[in-house]
């Protein structure tokens, strides 16, 4: 009894933490998944869905409740904490991506390194790297109207499901790409049933479509896969520094700008480090 409330109170702090951290840009709810230690076992639930549906209900739930709490509460207060020291947040966010790491080499199960592994691991660097350069609105399916435009929110929803499950990629950047962020927020804003329920449906059919492949590389190539999402990994990290890092640096700072951000910053990263490595432990 006491080890099943233990599981259940740790999945739902895992789903808490993921869903706080995905308004962080750079932060994709898939890296703190994947850093947490609870990716493998949420591609699981869904991909095996069907084959054990009260078990994997009572799971996602767990997590969904969890995530939900983290979006509803926690999510505005790094929001805030963002506008307000932009610094010291993005280094406890680095501290943590950068503190998962470790864990993520022991799923290589790797004792030397292969010029496979560096292959793959550039790959998937270079993969996050290269969309978080793409302009926003550089597609922009927002525009039309009637059964296009309908089609158009499909399509949306299978990109933010790709966006949601791989690790790495920003959820909201690819929304700015794809020219649906404002309309997206409008929707939720003015209670757009329509709107909002045919993204959601495209959004859950894509988690559906997308988790079978990536169940399937995780089990069957896990050492290349886990070398790409360690790309993937640290690839994100790129956009916190251009995006929150390099910005928030005034560029006439003083002495004592640079000695108490410096600080501050500093102890961020070391309790993000510390942090994310206390919550991997509590592996699933």
């Amino acid at each position: 009894m006491k080890n099943r409330f233990k599981d259940d109170l740790t999945i739902i702090l895992k789903g808490y933490a993921i869903g706080s951290s995905m308004s962080v840009p750079g932060v994709s709810g898939g890296t703190m998944a994947i850093l947490l230690g609870i990716y493998d076992r949420l591609i699981s639930s869904i991909s095996n869905f069907f084959k054990d549906i009260k078990t994997n209900i009572i799971f996602l739930m767990k997590f969904c409740i969890g995530a939900g709490l983290g979006i509803g509460s926690l999510a505005f207060l790094i929001k805030w904490l963002l506008e307000k020291f932009p610094l010291p947040v993005s280094m406890f966010f680095l501290g943590a991506v950068i503190g998962g790491i470790p864990a993520l080499y022991k799923k290589t199960k790797e004792s030397a390194f292969r010029f496979s592994s560096i292959v793959f691991f550039l790959l998937g660097f270079l993969i996050v790297l290269c969309i978080g350069f793409i302009p926003a609105d550089s597609i922009n399916i927002s525009s039309g109207s009637g059964i296009l435009h309908y089609l158009m929110i499909l399509v949306t929803g299978i990109v933010i499901a790709l966006a949601l499950v791989l690790p790495g990629i920003s959820t909201s950047h690819m929304l700015l790409v794809l020219g649906m962020y404002d309309d997206m927020l409008t929707a939720i804003t003015e209670f757009d049933i329509v709107y909002i329920g045919i993204l959601g449906i495209a959004t859950l059919i894509g988690v559906f479509l997308i988790t079978k492949p990536i169940e399937w590389t995780l089990n069957t190539f896990p050492q290349k896969t886990y070398w790409m999402i360690i790309g993937f990994v640290l690839g994100s990290t790129t956009e916190i520094f251009r995006d929150i890092i390099l910005p928030s640096v005034p560029q006439t700072a003083e002495a004592f700008w640079w000695i108490s951000f410096g600080i501050m910053s500093i102890a961020a990263f070391i309790l993000g480090f510390v942090a994310i490595k206390a919550l991997s432990r509590f592996e699933d």
